[in-house]
């Protein structure tokens, strides 16, 4: 029987994972047939002598093996990387965003791709490639309870994603000629290539653990609650976990506990819980909930829920609704701290982290005029207000006398400074990725385990959210369209709205959306000509009436039932509480996308 590769360069169509056509060569383990053959040199006896757990090296199995020579036509491309794959690109042009960091295209590139990736490639117009492309799958050995077997790695536990730097790409090349020689399709033959690949891994891993040291135990903690984050629904073992780190368990639970604020079993509990609420409010029977969150007993998971949500699965289902997003994070009173803030993101990172400043700034109403942050308005209508923006009073906020200021390093493009001669300032590189700035600001605020909690919480929901959604809309194309000052922009992959639409949640882009172009206008008469299934339509403030333009054009057109209209945050500002309001907004639309 032949094997399904788990990516498919031969249907995909893309200068990258292509393997058919009179320019592409196929060999590799099995690659003649199509099967994807394992060498037995390479597996273990598993009646023999006894195998080792914790730190020995993985298992390599190649799978396929492809290469691709000739010119691509521009295309926007987006796949799901189910396996281990090794790109080697020796020349071709473009782009490609591997979850969501862009990396450019360049001669002589090595990228190592994981399992559970989301890859939009982005090829130049007409440009030519030579691109080898290796899949592989990586085995642990592992004792079970009726002996030993081999488990699938962890894609985390093995190594950095992404682009590979190796010091001497000749000894690359010649591997990867190895990998993809026109030999005979013999035992030996496809041993040599497993060798080729087993040694080429060998230099990427020793390579980056020489640039990176060996990790921390924080590190591989943040490492297994990353798992348990993405496989809550699996029979998950905490000695398993504690072996994969290379830790005893009882120190592998002290070090979680530091790091996270819990103990490890009680975090899975938690992210099964919190999974639960994303999918409650009308869902199916209560047995299928607890089945889809990783439990067997619905009796259980209806008793662990009210341990920790305080009301059993229907009580939640039937009076919560929205309300819990307007409730103090996880059921805390905010500590007031002696902190101004400069910009609506950072009055959101602080009070999703437990924390109230003591000076907050203004928002901009859709028509201009300075208001109170709306979605936050119960938590800061009391507290001292110093302006939005560049009108920021700085007389006011001397007189206030905060002990700290937080501010973006934006502030100093914008002409804003001053900030150092009132008090102490801690500037931050803003990210359109919020996690990146909260973990900043959570680690200056001595807030590091509310911070990682806050984080994995949206991770959660971002994926209960995406298993509901993607499947019924996931052949459909978007686009986000933003009324500004300016005019209707199409908003580009890496702006706030594209970040969670796109990157988050993982809706197609149509064609006409850039990765990273902010001055793409288009009039409200041909925004209703855009090919795109959908349209995501927002504002920014001062902007009322083009808004109005672009919705009476859209409604003269008849494009109601594409439209969806969104709020402003935090499709133009937020974090991670906005965002998440914004993920359940757009649960909360599935049945019209559904449509």
């Amino acid at each position: 029987m032949r094997d399904k590769p788990e990516v498919e360069p031969a249907r995909s169509h893309s200068a990258l994972f292509a393997g058919t056509g009179s320019e592409s060569r196929e060999s590799g383990a099995g690659a003649r047939s199509g099967r994807a053959e394992r060498s037995p040199s390479l597996l273990p006896d598993l009646s023999g002598e006894a195998m080792q757990t914790g730190d020995n090296p993985p298992l390599v199995f190649l799978r396929r093996a492809l290469h691709y020579t000739g010119h691509w036509p521009a295309a926007t491309k987006k796949r799901p990387i189910r396996t281990f794959v090794l790109l080697y690109i020796k020349q071709g042009g473009g782009e490609l965003i591997l979850d969501h960091a862009p990396v450019s295209v360049k001669p002589n590139q090595l990228l190592l791709l994981v399992p559970g990736m989301q890859v939009i490639e982005r090829s130049a117009a007409l440009a030519y490639w030579d691109v080898y492309y290796m899949a592989f799958q990586l085995m642990r050995p592992a004792r079970s309870v009726g002996g030993r077997m081999l488990m699938p790695c962890e894609p985390n536990a093995f190594m950095r994603a992404g682009d590979v730097a190796v010091a001497d790409m000749h000894v690359v090349e010649r591997l990867v000629g190895q990998m993809h020689d026109d030999g005979a399709d013999s035992g030996m033959v496809r041993w040599k290539r497993q060798l080729a690949l087993a040694e080429l891994l060998y230099i990427m891993m020793s390579e980056q653990g020489a640039r990176r040291g060996p990790a921390s135990a924080p590190e591989a903690v943040r490492r297994c609650a990353a798992y348990m984050d993405r496989h809550y629904k699996d029979n998950i073992r905490m000695d398993e976990l504690a072996n994969w780190c290379g830790l005893h368990r009882s120190t592998f639970t002290r070090h979680f506990k530091s790091t996270m604020g819990m103990l490890p079993s009680d975090y899975l509990m938690h992210t099964r819980i919190e999974a639960a609420k994303a999918i409650l409010p009308g869902a199916g029977p209560l047995r299928e909930v607890a089945r889809q969150v990783g439990f067997c007993d619905e009796y259980y998971f209806s008793r662990m829920f009210k341990k920790i949500a305080g009301m059993t699965p229907t009580v939640y289902s039937r009076t919560v609704g929205e309300r819990t997003q307007r409730k103090e994070r996880n059921g805390n009173v905010l500590k007031p701290v002696n902190v101004a803030v400069t910009y609506v993101d950072e009055v959101d990172h602080l009070i999703a982290l437990g924390l109230l400043p003591a000076v907050v700034p203004s928002d901009r109403r859709e028509d201009g005029q300075e208001t109170v942050i709306p979605y936050l308005k119960p938590h800061i209508a009391h507290l001292p207000h110093i302006g939005c923006e560049l009108s920021l009073d700085l007389n006011r906020l001397r007189r206030l006398s905060p002990e700290l200021i937080v501010a973006g390093r934006f502030m100093k493009d914008w002409g804003v400074t001053g900030f150092h001669d009132i008090a102490p300032t801690h500037y931050y590189a803003w990210e359109v990725d919020w996690r990146n700035v909260h973990r900043q600001l959570a680690a200056v605020l001595g807030r590091e385990a509310q911070g990682e909690q806050n984080i994995a919480q949206f991770d959660r929901l971002v994926r209960s959210v995406r298993d509901v959604v993607f499947p019924a809309c996931g052949g459909r194309t978007f686009v986000f369209l933003e009324s500004t000052r300016e005019g209707v922009r199409i908003s580009p992959y890496m702006s706030n709205g594209g970040w969670l639409l796109y990157q988050q949640l993982g809706f197609t882009p149509a064609s006409v959306v850039s990765v990273n172009g902010w001055e793409h206008y288009v009039t409200p008469e041909a925004a209703a000509d855009l090919p795109a299934d959908y349209l995501f339509v927002g504002q920014r403030s001062g902007a009322a009436s083009i808004h109005r333009r672009l919705l009476d054009e859209l409604a003269r057109r008849r494009v109601g039932r594409r439209l969806i209209e969104l709020p402003r945050y935090p499709w133009g500002k937020g974090g991670p509480i906005a965002f998440s309001q914004g993920v359940r907004l757009i649960l909360s639309q599935f049945e019209k996308i559904h449509k």
